[in-house]
């Protein structure tokens, strides 16, 4: 079940990307292949993963990339970016307690600034799916508190320059933060993040990828945008607990659209989450009827847009919790995919600090 889990996050978060990230498919037209090394350290959030650590990060990734070429309107709204499927291996500064992670993913690599003869600047956002081979073990890797599966989110943002060398072959770097989590499915799950640089070589299959179209960009249709979304996922409590528990979104938005490239928003959520059933006081009723289940919050928001796709990334504080949360503020990152003109799909990351809390899947309708 896990497993298939991760097999839709690879189709929800990837497939909008590839989809309008071409426009005919040719393997090697605007394409071009890319291998990196890099080296760095995690960033411990947390005192267990902090005096486990023994050796620095070594990370190799080979990308296959496409190139747009200004087909749509927002391939030049967004300087022509680059999209593609990548591969991660790394360490994890232990080799017998957090091994080795395996990474596939999809990207978006936007420039901020293109130079001379295909030299540039750009950023890369990449979400997939990660295999880490040693997770928590009660009997034989009780000390790993970060991963408590095999199966993983990868989620990676980057910068990134690109020095041309030649029409076909270029030098990269990178500076990049890595993120690994289960999205608290199973405890523990405290999650691993890595800081690193890496250099690599790419090659482009043909030298087309220089040539770009332009065309009149398209009006905003509307600077109000009115939103309800409902989640759901499931989470753990520790691992000491067993078992997964329903928890719920119930999310309110307000945005105001400042360009084809983006928005921003206010919200209202209100939560459901069935691990404050350990704490409640009100154990003889339902759990949907027990309001020491619900919290309600606050929240900010900012939405990038790429055509039909979105990245989200917002931070509430709760105003109503008869159960004291995790923390006082929350923080949601994720993805949403815009089906028709209403209707779409979210996939989001809920998180208390740098702890995540639940992944939700949702649906959504706007006007």
């Amino acid at each position: 079940m896990l497993f298939k889990r991760y097999n839709l996050v690879i189709i929800v978060f990837l497939f909008p990307i590839l989809v309008y990230g071409q426009d005919r498919w040719n393997f090697t037209n605007n394409s071009y292949l890319e291998t990196n090394y890099g080296y760095g350290a995690i960033m411990p959030h947390h005192s267990s993963i902090k005096y486990l650590l023994e050796d620095h990060i070594r990370t190799v990734d080979i990308k296959y990339v496409k190139s747009s070429t200004g087909e749509k309107y927002w391939n030049q709204l967004f300087r022509y970016p680059d999209f593609g499927l990548g591969f991660y291996r790394s360490n994890l500064g232990n080799n017998d307690v957090y091994g080795y992670a395996n990474a596939i993913y999809g990207f978006a690599k936007i420039p901020v600034a293109r130079l001379v003869n295909g030299s540039g600047i750009s950023y890369q956002i990449a979400v997939g799916a990660s295999y880490i081979t040693d997770c928590f073990d009660i009997n034989e890797n009780y000390s790993n508190l970060a991963i408590g599966t095999h199966i993983n989110i990868y989620i990676d943002f980057s910068l990134h320059s690109y020095i041309a060398l030649s029409e076909k072959i270029g030098l990269t770097n990178s500076i990049r933060f890595t993120h690994f989590s289960n999205g608290n499915i199973q405890n523990p799950n405290y999650g691993l993040n890595i800081i690193s640089g890496s250099i690599g070589l790419a090659y482009h299959f043909n030298s087309n990828y220089l040539e770009k179209k332009a065309m009149e960009l398209p009006k905003v249709d509307s600077k109000n945008e009115y939103r309800i979304t409902f989640s759901g996922g499931a989470k753990s409590i520790n691992h000491y607990v067993e078992g997964t528990y329903f928890a719920s979104s119930l999310i309110f938005d307000y945005n105001r659209v400042y360009s084809l490239k983006g928005k921003w928003g206010v919200g209202t959520d209100i939560f459901f989450d069935a691990t404050y059933r350990q704490e409640s006081a009100n154990t003889n009723k339902n759990d949907i009827v027990n309001t020491d289940l619900y919290q309600v919050g606050a929240h900010v928001m900012h939405d990038f847009v790429m055509n039909r796709l979105a990245f989200t990334v917002q931070l509430g504080a709760y105003l109503y919790a008869p159960i004291e949360p995790e923390a006082p503020f929350y923080s949601r990152i994720g993805l949403r995919y815009k089906v028709n003109r209403n209707w779409y799909a979210s996939m989001t990351l809920k998180s208390h600090y740098a702890i995540a809390s639940f992944i939700e899947w949702g649906i959504g309708y706007s006007i």
